[in-house]
């Protein structure tokens, strides 16, 4: 919301739309969630960005509507600020105080506004007195779907003229993309794909070719040097045929080089290689779905990889299981296991830090999916046998 604020305020600056009127309303129920006391209460932190930002684009035409329930918990700033504050019937003496302080309200007003009924409110407008108003009861018939709504919203947005995102790899990467391996969404170009590489570089694209997840420390064994191996891969790296990776493993971090579409395409026009690829997703995704295969593998499992659209299928005898790779914290991850949950018994989540471990289990939670069938394990777990049935 901060952002949203920001962008507002830049819009409306450049614009120079200073002292026009009424332009736009932000409507914000749950106010404290923007709004927050806590925030403005970190001294140290200085005064709160949300603060600075609705101070400067009122004189913008931005206005705010802001709402709720525990007015104790609202930034002093937006109740000293507001021109128009309601306050309306409440059950607790501490958000009726909280407002009735704001309004500056005496004694005997007080008292009078914690007596308030539903449909009952009081009125301050700026500086004049408040004043005390009855509200009109509006029925509202709940109708409405939520799948009717996603069908007219869905309407509305075909209608919108779009051009598709351009993202990098870096970005498909950090964000868990099931479709990281279409790198970017850049238009095609012929002219993209002409690399001018040397013969070290074409010696290095086959053995990533040969061995998509072998350490780039081993690659350069293939060379004189350690030199030229370099050398070779800041080659690739500069023409935009590879990506560095990095996953961390029980010897420490290793390098993976990942190819880009351009370097796709230069291998198989170029060097006439077939490039034949397994699993789903960048290289780190993929190597990732090759350690949790080879680790039940060697716990005596069969497993197979991008199986009933798993990330990893695992079964022996009557029991089989699926693995979800989840690359991030995200609702995706979640809409993935709760199809799996729908075929099989069990369901593994494995990521790569409890960070990521404990957004996903907060999700599976809010999602209400049976956690008695899910096990939850981090990528390094898959490093050694131990944690593994067997």
């Amino acid at each position: 919301m901060e952002v949203l604020f920001a962008y507002v305020y830049e819009y409306r600056l450049a614009k120079n739309q200073r002292g026009t009127g009424l332009n736009h309303l932000f409507f914000l129920d749950e106010g404290k969630r923007v709004f927050s006391v806590y925030k403005e209460r970190q001294s140290e932190s200085g005064i709160p960005e949300i603060d600075e930002l609705t101070a400067k684009m009122r004189e913008f035409g931005e206005g705010l509507v802001v709402a709720d329930q525990e007015a104790s918990k609202l930034t002093d700033s937006i109740k000293a600020n507001t021109y128009t504050k309601f306050l309306l019937s409440t059950g607790d003496r501490k958000q009726c105080d909280a407002v009735t302080e704001s309004m500056n309200l005496s004694k005997r007003q007080r008292e009078c506004a914690q007596e308030l009924g539903v449909g009952e409110a009081v009125v301050q407008s700026g500086s004049s007195d408040p004043v005390p108003v009855d509200l009109h009861e509006y029925r509202l018939e709940k109708s409405v779907s939520d799948k009717r709504l996603e069908n007219l919203m869905a309407e509305k947005w075909n209608r919108l003229s779009f051009q598709e995102r351009r993202v990098t790899p870096e970005f498909s990467s950090a964000t868990g993309s099931r479709e990281a391996e279409k790198e970017s969404s850049v238009p095609d170009d012929p002219k993209q794909h002409e690399a001018e590489l040397s013969n070290e570089a074409d010696r290095l694209l086959e053995d990533i070719v040969e061995s998509p997840f072998k350490p780039l420390t081993k690659r350069y064994q293939r060379f004189s040097s350690s030199y030229k191996g370099n050398k070779a891969k800041n080659q690739l790296v500069d023409h935009g045929v590879v990506i560095e990776r990095h996953v961390k493993t029980q010897t420490g971090k290793r390098k993976l080089l990942e190819l880009t579409e351009k370097g796709r395409n230069y291998i198989e026009e170029q060097l006439e290689l077939e490039l034949e690829r397994t699993g789903r997703g960048g290289v780190v995704h993929r190597y990732w779905q090759k350690q949790v295969k080879e680790a039940f593998e060697n716990a005596g499992w069969t497993a197979k990889r991008e199986m009933f659209d798993a990330d990893v299928y695992v079964h022996l005898n009557n029991s089989e299981l699926v693995v979800e790779v989840a690359m991030g914290n995200n609702q995706r991850e979640i809409e993935h296991v709760e199809k799996h949950l729908e075929k099989f018994d069990t369901v593994w989540i494995t990521c790569r830090n409890p960070e990521i471990l404990d957004g996903l289990k907060q999700r599976v939670e809010e999602n209400g999916l049976d956690t008695d069938r899910l096990v939850f394990r981090l990528f390094r777990d898959f490093n050694t046998e131990e944690s593994l049935p067997s």
